[in-house]
């Protein structure tokens, strides 16, 4: 019951959509555990951010910034930038495009990263994993501080390796604390 000469008054629940400067929000209230599907134009940008559960996005061109908690990332077919972020699981992005002209980050602490590039990318690499190895079918040319060495289980870095792709270009930055990286050519 009530307190005396009180009423009882519920915070909002379910699903809050709302639009701002033509910036949709969308958001589960309360936080909660449910899939939620938007459909959205190809040249859109993104930014998504969840605490449980997963990410996914495909077919997007544009820029896409993700941050899972405790989920998976997945992005397909994205043409533009990524920044991708993730506390505790896998990130696995397949490029169409790159934005030659913009810096992207794929980061996780205890997850794999998973990042397909088109073979034409021009690159900057700055990679780091800790406890991990790192594969790649790029000729990757390593450039500055850093120490890796080449062998049949990869390059294992022991810290940050900086390397080019293509000849060099905008920054790609790959960071995961417990887990491999993997850069492959599209």
């Amino acid at each position: 019951p009530a307190p005396v000469g009180m009423r009882r008054i519920d915070a909002p629940r379910g699903l809050q959509v709302s639009e701002e400067d033509n910036t949709i929000n969308v958001k589960l209230n309360p936080p909660a555990f449910g899939k939620v599907v938007i459909s959205v134009p190809a040249d859109t940008s993104l930014k998504l951010k969840t605490n449980l559960g997963p990410i996914t996005v495909e077919g997007v061109h544009g820029e896409v910034e993700v941050k899972s908690l405790n989920g998976a990332v997945t992005l397909t077919d994205i043409s533009g930038t990524v920044v991708a972020d993730s506390l505790n699981s896998a990130i696995k992005v397949t490029m169409d495009r790159v934005d030659p002209d913009k810096p992207m980050s794929f980061s996780s602490l205890n997850g794999s990263l998973d990042v397909t590039l088109p073979a034409d990318t021009k690159a900057n690499l700055k990679i780091h994993t800790d406890h991990g190895e790192i594969y790649s079918d790029f000729e990757i040319k390593t450039t500055g501080s850093g120490t890796a060495m080449a062998g049949e289980k990869g390059l294992r870095s022991g810290g940050t390796m900086n390397g080019t792709i293509n000849g060099g270009g905008a920054e790609i930055s790959f960071r995961t604390l417990n887990g491999k990286i993997n850069i492959r050519k599209k």
